[in-house]
């Protein structure tokens, strides 16, 4: 693997997916290197703060993260000549645990209650104790480097409809920290004015939807690692969310192995998230071009293949 191979994932048109003579398209980000879309982020987090002199190789830079983004830090840490040290709530899948520590990585595992956020709140107790000269927190989620490493996919996106000459109508795409969503759809609102964009949200921690709604937003535990984590960052721009839509994470698990049993492409959860709404738009609207992602790889979610987070509250089994 080497840092030039990501990016210019395929772009691939989702046949099955078509009705109403909609046609629904999908970035395979889940062909990065190390077999999601963080690797674009932390690449772009990484050589910016490099570029600015913040960082230098030799230290440790430190992060908090459900799986995917501790992978692609620590492989990119790894390559670039930094120590990783990782704040993980507890319970994550073994792959995504492995692959950290294959890559030399340091994994701190965080009570569960406290999610992401009690995650946040660990490393920065570590970082009292630390120097800033051996030690840098990158806070994927407030840095807004996470969004602007999207504008290149975006771009790419834009790049590959004109190829086509396809003009998109909607750009639909799950949120987590926001960065993927806000940077991607920066992009195509600049080129194609009349686009609609459709935020996900898992109903069990839907704080833009229930903001939205007029609705009390509480956080509760669910089955979607990557989204979900009780808090709008600063990189979810609420302006470029037209819509929001919220799924049910055993929903997006069902449909996750639907999927990957008759397209044989292996997609991860939050990836079958963003089918059900690709597929409930296609429902509504005729003629339309639906744009959008595929996160990860299911690999990473094979210790957990039943959708079952024991450690969790959403516990629901999927067959």
């Amino acid at each position: 693997m080497k840092l030039a191979d990501i990016g210019n994932t395929p772009f691939l048109e989702l046949t099955t997916l078509s009705s109403n003579g909609n046609r629904c398209f999908s970035k395979c980000e889940f062909l990065n290197p190390s077999g999601s879309h963080k690797d674009r982020t932390y690449l772009n987090i990484v050589s910016r703060l490099e570029s600015a002199g913040v960082i230098k190789p030799g230290i440790t830079l430190i992060d908090c993260s459900t799986g995917n983004g501790g992978a692609a830090l620590a492989w990119i840490g790894n390559v670039k000549g930094y120590k990783v040290k990782i704040f993980m709530p507890e319970g994550m899948t073994d792959e995504r645990k492995a692959q950290i520590l294959d890559f030399g990585a340091e994994i701190v595992e965080t009570p569960k209650d406290g999610f992401l956020s009690g995650a946040v709140l660990e490393a920065k107790r570590y970082l009292t104790g630390c120097s800033s000269k051996t030690h840098y927190f990158l806070d994927q989620s407030s840095s807004l480097l996470n969004k602007e490493a999207w504008g290149s996919c975006g771009n790419e996106i834009a790049t590959a409809l004109k190829a086509m000459k396809v003009v998109p109508d909607f750009f639909v795409c799950s949120i987590g920290t926001g960065g993927t969503f806000s940077g991607i759809a920066e992009v195509l609102k600049r080129e194609y004015r009349n686009i609609k964009t459709v935020g996900i949200e898992v109903s069990s921690s839907a704080p833009l939807y229930s903001a939205r709604n007029n609705l009390n937003f509480e956080h509760c535990h669910h089955n979607l690692m990557g989204l979900g984590a009780g808090i709008l960052s600063a990189n979810t721009v609420c302006e470029l969310v037209d819509e929001v839509r919220i799924i049910n994470g055993a929903d997006a698990w069902a449909r996750m192995k639907k999927f990957i049993n008759e397209e044989n492409i292996p997609i991860g959860p939050t990836c079958g998230a963003n089918i059900l709404i690709c597929e409930a738009l296609a429902k509504e609207v005729y003629n339309k071009n639906i744009i959008t992602l595929f996160f990860d790889s299911s690999w990473k979610y094979a210790s957990r293949r039943d959708g079952i987070y024991p450690e969790y509250n959403e516990v629901v089994n999927v067959t």
